[in-house]
C-alpha cells in the first residue's frame, strides 16, 4: 500500500511538473523590430465620414475584435471620502480634458506598436473625463476612441468621448456631413443617432463631445432649423442611451450660426436645457475667448455661473475653457475670472490640448517634466500651493482634489506607464524592442510626489525606463541616504476596508540593503508603520507587510518609508511592483481556440503581419504572446488585453516554413494559466523574383538607358539582354546601354539563384524615335483638368499642372481620387512626374503610398500603363512603355502613409512628346 502510494505521489509530481514546466521554458531575448517594416494588415482605430458610418456593419468589420476596449470603468472613491492636501483644492469642480492622444485622425493601431514613442498620459487623478480629440475633413468627421486610449482612462475610472468634429469651410468642411447626420427617416427618427449610439456600446466607451462648426454658404447657410434639428437629436440620444455623455461645444446658437458666446448664454442654453426646462446635452464646453471678453458688464464665467443658477443649471457642468495648445504651461490665464472673491472655481474647467506636454517635448524625460508642472505645480508637490503670480500657469492640482480607484482588491501595479524600450517580466528582461500599449498601463501613483526626507536624506522619484519588474518601467528613487534616517514616501490615495485575508508586498532593489516599511493613513487619522518582513537587497525582492492587526480598518493613504543602516551617497531604490490582493479569489486562467486569422507578407516573404485571436478568458486580466523557437526557448512579442493581437513585422527564422505562437493568460494575481499554441506556414521564398526599371523609354537615337534591377534580395545572379542596344547581353546590377537606331525593343532579365531563376520580358519596351528632340515635355501643363473632388476654391485641380509647387490639388473624402488631363490632342507619353505633399512643404507621411496612370483616347475608357505602390518619396518619376493618348489620368489609389483618404498633390506631370510617334 505505501509503495503504491509513493508511486502515485511520484506520478503527481511528475504531472504537476509537467504542467508548469510548459511556460517555464527559457526566454530568447527578443531583438529590436526592423523600424521600416510596417505591414498593411495591421488593425486601426476607426474613424468615418456620416455616409459612412450609416453603412458600418459591426458585424462585418474585420477589426472590430481589436477596437473593443475590455477595461470596464472603474469605480472611483466618492469624492466626499477624499482628503485635500492643499487649502484650494475643491472637490465640487471638475476637469474635462481636449486630448490629441495621436497625431492624426487615421491610420493608429488599436493596441499600440513595436516603437516607444506614444502620448502616455497617467495624470489621470486629476481629470474627470478625457475627450479624445481629432477629426478633419480629409480623414474623417466622427473618431471614436482607440481602444488603448479608453482602456487607460478605464483603469483610472475616467470616461472617454469621442469626437464628432464638424471643421468650418475654410477647414474643408461641407454642409453636406451636416445634413446627413441630422437626416430623419420615415418613422422621425435619427439614423445616425442610432449609429453614434452603437459605436459606443460596441466598443466600450463613454459618449460624444460634439463640435458643431460649419457656417455654410450665402446660398446654402445654417439656418436655425438645423439648430432645432441639432437639439432634437441630442434629446434622441439621450432618450435612447441616457447612460451615454453628450458634452456641446460652444459654437453654434439656436439661430445656426458660428457665434462663440464664450459662456453660457441665451444663445446656446438652447442646447442644453428646452423650452419646457428639460435637459439637452449633459455639458457644455465653453469657448477660450472669457478671458479677453465680457457681457452685460459681467465677467463671462460670472456671467456663466448666474445663468446657470437661474435655468437650473449646475454650474459644474460648464467648462471654462483654457486652449493650451500653442504655449502650454506659458498661456497666460486669467486665473482671477475663473474663481469667486473667495478663490472658489465659478465653473469646471476645460483643458484644450493638453497633450502639449508630450508633443513639445524634445524627450521623454521633458515630457515627465511637462507634467509634473501642468498637472502638479510649479513645485512639484501638490501639498505645497503654487507660487505663480499674475496669469502663470498654476498647476491642476490647484483647484482639483485627487481622484483614486484604490478601494477594492485585488490592487497590483507594476508601475508600467504602458510603453517602453524594452520589456520585463517578474524582473528578467525578456526583449529589447521598442514597444507601447496603453492598455496595459497601470494605475500610478496618485501624489507626485510627496517624499519627506528626515536628516540629510534628500531622495527624489523618476521614471525609470532601464528597469522593470513587470513592463517597460518602474520608480526610481534617487539621492543621498543617512544612515537610520527616515525617507516616507506617500503614493496613493485611497478608500479601502481591510478584511481577513488581505496579502500587501511591495517589490524592489535597492543598491544598499534597505528596510522598507509600508505606512498607512487611516481614515480616523491615525498613520500606523507596517515593518515589512525582510530587508531590500540588489536584487527584485518581495516584501511583505501583515495588515492582520488592521482588520477592519479603512486605509486613507497608502506609503513606503526607506531606510538604510548605513550612509550612502548617491543611493538608488527602484519600486517595481505593489499589490494588495485577497488570496481567496486567485482564479484560474485558460486560453483556449487560439488561431492565426490573418496574415500578410512583405514582396520578398521575410516580414509577416499576422492576426492571431483566441477565446475570452473572463478571469485573464491580460495575455502574454510569443513565438516558440526549435531550441525549446520562446521570444516574447508582446501583452494585450484583447483576446487577439497583432504581431507587425515578424522575421522568419532563417530555416524552416513554419512558426509556432503561444498565448499564456495572466490573471489579476499576476498567477500564469493554461496557454494553447498554435502554427502558420510561410510562404516559400526560395526562389527569386525577377523586376527592373528604366531610367527612360522613349529616346533619340545614340540616347543611352540606365536599366536597375528590382529582384528580390536572394537573387545571386543577374543575366539581361537586350534587343537594338550596342550589347546585347549584362550581368550588372544598373547596366548603362546605348540605341543607335529608331524602332522599339525588347528587354529581358533573368534573375538566378541555387534554387532556380525567373524571367520577365518587356516586348516593345525602349522606343527610339528621331521624332525625340532634347528632354521630354511637360504636356499637361496648363491642360484642362477635371477631377473626383477638391476641397476648395485655393486646392483646386487646375493647381495640379500650373507648374509651380506654391499651389496644390487637394480631395477629401474615401479614396480613391483621380484627376483627369486633357492634353488637346492625342500625344506620345512615357513618364509622369508627381509631387507629393513633402515636396510642398507638408509632413512625410502625407505624401501619396500608392497610385495608377492611366491613359485614353476618347475619355472615356481608360487603360492602365503604370502602378506605383510602396512610395514615400516627395517626388516621384516613373517611366513606362511609350503609348499614343490624348487623356492622361492620375488614380491616387493610397494617398497617404497612414490611413489619412486626402489626396494631395503638388504637380502632376505627363511627360512625351507633342505629336504621334
Amino acid at each position: 500500500m505505501k509503495k503504491s502510494f509513493l508511486i502515485l505521489l511520484v506520478f503527481l509530481m511528475a504531472l504537476n511538473l509537467a504542467a508548469c514546466s510548459e511556460d517555464m521554458a527559457q526566454f530568447e531575448m527578443t531583438e529590436e523590430a526592423n523600424p521600416e517594416v510596417a505591414m498593411e494588415n495591421g488593425p486601426i482605430s476607426s474613424y468615418w465620414f456620416p455616409d459612412e458610418l450609416l453603412e458600418w456593419d459591426p458585424s462585418e468589420d474585420p477589426d472590430l475584435l481589436f477596437n473593443k476596449s475590455t477595461v470596464p470603468l472603474a469605480d472611483r472613491v466618492s469624492r466626499d471620502r477624499l482628503p485635500t492636501i492643499n487649502n484650494s483644492q475643491n472637490k465640487d469642480v471638475n476637469v474635462v480634458a481636449l486630448s490629441i492622444m495621436n497625431s492624426s485622425t487615421s491610420g493608429n493601431p488599436s493596441n499600440g506598436t513595436n516603437e516607444f514613442d506614444s502620448n502616455t498620459f497617467t495624470y489621470w487623478q486629476y481629470i474627470d473625463q478625457l475627450v479624445y480629440w481629432g477629426g478633419s475633413s480629409g480623414e474623417g468627421i466622427i473618431v471614436p476612441p482607440s481602444p488603448d486610449v479608453v482602456d487607460a482612462a478605464h483603469k483610472n475610472g475616467v470616461p472617454v468621448l469621442g469626437t464628432v468634429f464638424f471643421p468650418p469651410e475654410d477647414y474643408g468642411g461641407q454642409m453636406k456631413w451636416l445634413e446627413q447626420f441630422l437626416v430623419k427617416d420615415d418613422d422621425g427618427n435619427f439614423p445616425m443617432a442610432d449609429k453614434l449610439i452603437e459605436v459606443a456600446s460596441v466598443y466600450q466607451f463613454d459618449g460624444w463631445f460634439i463640435n458643431q462648426e460649419i457656417a455654410g454658404t450665402e446660398d446654402e447657410p445654417v439656418t436655425d432649423e438645423h439648430a432645432k434639428l441639432m437639439q432634437e437629436f441630442i434629446k434622441a440620444f439621450k432618450d435612447q442611451a441616457p447612460h451615454l455623455e453628450i458634452m456641446w461645444y460652444d459654437a453654434m446658437t439656436k439661430e445656426g450660426e458660428m457665434g462663440w458666446q464664450n459662456a453660457l448664454t441665451d444663445e446656446n442654453a438652447f442646447f442644453l436645457i428646452d423650452e419646457k426646462e428639460e435637459p439637452v446635452a449633459d455639458s457644455m464646453f465653453l469657448n477660450f475667448w472669457w478671458t479677453v471678453q465680457q457681457l452685460a458688464d459681467k465677467e463671462l464665467i460670472q456671467y456663466s455661473n448666474d445663468k446657470a443658477d437661474e435655468l437650473g443649471i449646475d454650474p459644474y457642468d460648464l467648462y471654462a475653457g483654457v486652449d493650451v495648445q500653442a504655449d502650454g504651461l506659458f498661456t497666460p490665464i486669467r486665473w482671477d475670472l475663473f474663481e469667486d472673491d473667495n478663490g472658489v472655481p465659478l465653473t469646471s474647467l476645460g483643458l484644450y490640448c493638453p497633450s502639449w506636454t508630450y508633443y513639445s517635448a524634445s524627450n521623454v524625460n521633458e515630457f515627465h517634466e511637462n507634467e509634473n508642472l501642468f498637472w502638479v505645480n510649479n513645485n512639484g508637490d501638490p501639498r505645497n500651493p503654487h507660487n505663480a503670480t499674475g496669469k502663470d500657469w498654476r498647476g491642476i492640482s490647484s483647484y482639483v482634489v485627487e481622484r483614486t480607484v484604490l478601494n477594492s482588491v485585488p490592487f497590483t501595479t507594476n508601475f508600467n506607464m504602458g510603453n517602453g524600450y524594452n520589456f520585463f517580466i517578474d524582473g528578467e528582461q525578456v526583449s529589447k524592442m521598442n514597444w507601447n500599449n496603453r492598455s496595459m498601463m497601470d494605475v500610478m501613483p496618485t501624489y507626485r510626489w510627496i517624499i519627506d526626507n528626515e536628516g540629510n536624506n534628500d531622495l527624489t522619484a523618476s521614471i525609470d525606463y532601464a528597469d522593470a519588474y513587470y513592463g517597460g518601467t518602474s520608480i526610481k528613487f534617487r539621492g543621498n541616504m543617512e544612515s537610520d534616517k527616515k525617507s516616507t514616501i506617500t503614493l496613493f490615495s485611497a478608500d479601502l476596508e481591510i478584511e481577513e485575508d488581505y496579502r500587501f508586498t511591495a517589490t524592489a532593489k535597492a543598491m544598499e540593503s534597505t528596510e522598507l516599511n509600508a505606512v498607512l493613513t487611516f481614515e480616523d487619522g491615525n498613520t500606523e508603520v507596517i515593518e515589512g518582513d525582510k530587508e531590500v537587497e540588489n536584487q527584485w525582492t518581495e516584501v511583505e507587510f501583515d495588515l492582520s492587526s488592521y482588520e477592519g480598518e479603512v486605509i486613507q493613504t497608502i506609503g513606503l518609508e526607506v531606510s538604510t543602516k548605513e550612509d550612502k551617497d548617491p543611493y538608488e531604490l527602484s519600486l517595481g511592483r505593489l499589490s494588495i490582493l485577497n488570496n481567496t479569489e486567485n482564479q484560474e486562467t485558460e486560453v483556449s481556440n487560439l488561431q492565426v486569422i490573418d496574415k500578410e507578407f512583405d514582396e520578398e516573404n521575410i516580414y509577416a503581419g499576422i492576426r492571431l485571436t483566441w477565446d475570452k478568458d473572463d478571469n485573464s486580466e491580460f495575455y502574454e504572446v510569443y513565438r516558440t523557437n526549435d531550441n525549446d526557448t520562446k521570444s516574447f512579442l508582446g501583452v494585450t488585453r484583447n483576446p487577439g493581437f497583432f504581431i507587425n513585422g515578424i522575421e522568419r527564422e532563417e530555416e524552416g516554413l513554419e512558426s509556432t505562437f503561444k498565448v499564456v493568460p495572466v490573471n489579476k494575481h499576476g498567477a500564469r494559466g493554461t496557454s494553447d499554441t498554435t502554427e502558420m506556414t510561410w510562404p516559400d521564398n526560395r526562389l527569386p523574383r525577377a523586376g527592373f526599371e528604366a531610367s527612360q523609354t522613349l529616346i533619340a537615337p545614340g540616347d543611352s538607358v540606365t536599366f536597375n534591377s528590382t529582384s528580390t534580395a536572394n537573387t545571386e545572379e543577374l543575366n539581361w539582354s537586350f534587343e537594338g542596344a550596342d550589347i546585347d547581353s549584362s550581368t550588372d546590377d544598373e547596366p548603362t546601354v546605348t540605341f543607335n537606331e529608331e524602332g522599339t525593343f525588347k528587354v529581358q532579365l533573368t534573375a538566378k539563384n541555387d534554387e532556380g531563376e525567373d524571367i520577365i520580358e518587356k516586348d516593345e519596351f525602349i522606343t527610339v524615335s528621331s521624332k525625340v528632340e532634347g528632354e521630354l515635355e511637360n504636356l499637361a501643363l496648363d491642360k484642362d483638368v477635371d477631377a473626383s473632388g477638391y476641397v476648395n476654391d485655393n486646392e483646386a485641380p487646375p493647381f495640379a499642372v500650373d507648374g509651380t509647387l506654391d499651389t496644390k490639388w487637394c480631395v477629401t473624402g474615401p479614396a480613391p481620387h483621380h484627376i483627369t488631363v486633357d492634353l488637346g490632342k492625342t500625344k506620345t507619353i512615357s513618364e509622369v512626374f508627381v509631387a507629393h505633399a513633402e515636396a510642398g512643404g507638408e509632413s512625410e507621411l502625407m505624401n501619396t503610398e500608392r497610385y495608377i496612370v492611366e491613359v485614353s483616347d476618347d475619355g472615356e475608357d481608360f487603360t492602365e500603363v503604370l502602378e506605383v505602390t510602396n512610395n514615400s518619396d516627395a517626388t516621384t518619376l516613373s517611366t513606362f512603355k511609350a503609348v499614343e493618348a490624348r487623356y492622361v489620368r492620375l488614380v491616387v489609389t493610397k494617398p497617404t502613409q497612414g490611413s489619412d483618404s486626402a489626396a494631395r498633390i503638388y504637380q502632376f506631370e505627363a511627360r512625351g512628346i507633342p505629336g504621334e510617334l
